[in-house]
């Protein structure tokens, strides 16, 4: 079965996991963003910019600073 759909992954199938989802925002836009092990990675950006997409430091998986 394939499910085409607008709504995230995980909102439709939520993990009961340990990860802690918080948003940061930055350059007009949201990050989402999983803290593990006293690190924050990027989980997703969330953007009308389409530039901030193709910039590395916003890439699902890259580690970000704690937001001040």
């Amino acid at each position: 079965m394939i499910l085409h759909s607008i709504i995230p992954p995980e909102q439709i199938f939520p993990d009961d996991g340990e990860l802690e989802y918080s948003y940061q925002k930055a350059h007009n836009s949201y990050i989402q963003r999983v803290k593990s092990a006293g690190k924050f990675t990027v989980f997703r950006l969330i953007s009308t910019d389409p530039r901030l997409y193709l910039d590395p430091r916003y890439a699902p998986g890259a580690q970000i600073p704690p937001e001040n």
